[in-house]
């Protein structure tokens, strides 16, 4: 019937550039949701990191304003402290939920690109074209996969292209809308990660694009909207200074930051052959590129073409290639300065630090190769170079997402942490547990806590930590269940007396120091814990110290439950890393005790 079209007639019209609007934001968000979708499968292979783990612990102690504000290394992120803190009290060390959360973030951000994109080009087949560049870019995909890289790069995505929306509302006449939601979206992005204020030249630029006025009467129609945008960013800075605790740095010699600025320049460069192609294979996985040389020559070449077109056809398109080049320079600067000390050149290859420059890059490509008009002799074949360009560049991200997949998937934690709540729930709330640290795969030992304890707790997993009487049990480092002993690295010379007390007799208030006399060659550095034995009439409390020979002292953390009385042992630990060469026994009330045995040493699983 006339006036009724088929949905492949319609689809048609989309890929051939005359769609139908409504059709055309469905297909946005068709895209939008089935992109997100498998970007949430692939999330689903790999687990928490260590930072992720950090983070969750943080969260567990709440929303108040000084735990939002709670520096994260150099940074104030109360939106990531907030995000963290959510999925801490509505589902702990639950990774469906977030990956749930990153979907909807996702798709919202596919969405938003599709509908600004519409907003600039009409009823265009580059609409499509331009929302699966954004959608299917390996920039943003592993800030998606790694929790914390997402909670800091998925706000930025989204809350910058809501500027970039508020941006064409004040210059197409709606002001109070583009005011009432571009300033309160670029604070948000600001809260979640100070670097997504970034966003700022490309709105800059694509204002200056859309340009239709000369150029003093667009500035003084600006001047209002520039006022409500600086305000979000002095109010965060203010923030910022009054919080940060950033440690002093310095910026790296003038020839070092010209390689650096040559590797920073590889990450858009190789992003437009559909790379990086290749990823370290580092243990846990980061999303750190190994980009070939044959792909940032090739994406230099595809880079070259653009420039020329935009210098040809539209020059105005060249203001979104400027807010690119201003992206990676501020980067550099900026991250070389804060991370070159500690991290070396890592940055330039870490995706968590690029993931938004897909933002300016997919405007970009699109309003430039918008404008290729192909000499005659060529128009035959024009659609068929675009197809194999097209379909070249996509074989160039399924290479790049298909061996992400591959390291993203080597990551010990949810089978860790599988096996403990499993063994845990089986073994009963009275189990005993050693206080122990997470093995080197869960967390690094840049982590401020490596205590498996407090994760239990925020899980709400009832065990006794350390409490009176045999050995505790030790959670493995495949987090199951094992009966253990203290392998002993020192003994306490304990003084023997005659009488009743055949060891050390404890009386009222005291302090008592007593060498340790080492089961092995010498003393070693670690993080101790410590085994007593005693006897006593009443229940009491002791506090324990160790020291090392240049008199600095650690406390060991007071046990949960009080001494009890009778013949028992006591376990404390872990302590701060010491080495260890004498012990440190103190008390505050009236115990009538008799230490019979100290330990010194590791827990080790038996048998």
């Amino acid at each position: 019937m006339r006036g009724i079209e088929s949905v492949p007639a319609r689809l048609a019209k989309v890929v051939l550039g005359a769609p139908d609007i409504a059709v055309l934001r469905s297909v946005v968000f068709a895209v939008a949701i089935v992109q997100a979708g498998v970007l949430g499968l692939l999330a689903r292979r790999g687990s928490w990191m260590s930072d992720d783990i950090d983070f969750l612990l943080q969260g567990d102690r709440g929303f108040a304003p000084a735990e939002l504000l709670t520096p994260v290394n150099d940074h104030i992120a109360p939106g990531l402290r907030f995000v963290y803190a959510t999925f801490a009290t509505v589902a702990p060390l639950n990774w469906d939920v977030t990956i749930a959360w990153r979907v909807l973030m996702q798709s919202i951000a596919i969405a938003l690109m599709g509908l600004l994109l519409i907003r600039l080009l009409g009823t265009s087949r580059w609409v499509l074209t331009g929302t699966l560049l954004y959608a299917l870019t390996p920039l943003s995909m592993p800030s998606n996969m790694s929790l914390s890289s997402a909670v800091n790069n998925l706000p930025a995505h989204v809350f910058g292209l809501l500027l970039l929306h508020a941006t064409l509302d004040w210059y197409a006449g709606d002001r109070r809308r583009a005011v009432a939601y571009g300033p309160l979206s670029l604070l948000i992005s600001l809260a979640c990660w100070e670097k997504s204020g970034l966003i700022v030249f490309t709105a800059v630029a694509l204002a200056l694009y859309v340009r239709e006025l000369p150029i003093r009467r667009w500035l003084r129609q600006s001047l209002p909207y520039a006022a409500a945008l600086v305000a979000p960013i002095v109010a965060f800075g203010l923030l910022w200074l009054t919080h940060q605790r950033a440690s002093a740095q310095r910026l790296p010699s003038f020839g070092r930051l010209l390689d650096l600025g040559g590797h920073s320049f590889a990450v858009p460069l190789g992003a437009l052959a559909g790379g990086p192609w290749q990823w370290n294979a580092f243990s846990p996985p980061f999303s750190t590129a190994a980009t070939p040389v044959a792909a940032v020559l090739l994406g230099g070449i595809v880079a070259v073409f653009l420039l020329a077109v935009a210098w040809r056809q539209d020059r105005r398109a060249l203001l979104l290639w400027a807010s690119i080049l201003i992206y990676v320079l501020v980067t550099l600067l900026l991250v070389s300065y804060g991370r070159f000390a500690t991290f070396g050149d890592t940055f330039t290859i870490h995706y968590h630090y690029w993931s938004d420059i897909s933002i300016p890059l997919t405007l970009a490509v699109v309003l430039t190769a918008k404008s290729v008009r192909p000499r005659a002799f060529a128009v035959r074949f024009a659609p068929v170079i675009a197809l194999c360009c097209l379909l070249a560049w996509t074989a160039g991200v399924v290479v790049s997402d298909a061996g992400f997949a591959k390291v993203w998937a080597d990551n010990p934690t949810r089978p860790y942490f599988d096996h403990v709540t499993a063994d845990l729930r089986q073994a009963g709330p009275s189990v005993n547990l050693w206080d122990s640290p997470m093995p080197s795969g869960v967390v690094t030992l840049l982590s401020p806590d490596h205590r498996l304890s407090h994760v239990l707790r925020m899980l709400g997993v009832p065990f006794r930590l350390q409490g009176p009487g045999s050995d505790p049990y030790l959670l493995d480092d495949k987090g199951q269940l094992k009966p253990s002993h203290l392998a002993v690295w020192s003994r306490a010379e304990v003084p023997e007396k005659k009488g009743d007390c055949t060891g050390l007799l404890l009386s009222g208030s005291r302090s008592v120091t007593l060498p340790l006399r080492s089961t092995r060659p010498e003393f070693i550095e670690a993080e101790w814990f410590v085994k007593v034995g005693y006897y006593a009439n009443d229940e009491t409390r002791l506090r324990l110290e160790l020291l090392d020979d240049a008199g600095r002292s650690v406390a060991l953390p007071d046990p949960a439950d009080a001494w009890p009385a009778g013949i028992a042992g006591m376990y404390f630990g872990p302590s701060a890393r010491i080495r260890a060469t004498s012990i440190r026994l103190s008390t505050t009330d009236q115990p009538n005790l008799c230490v019979t045995g100290v330990e010194i040493g590791l827990p080790v699983v038996t048998g």
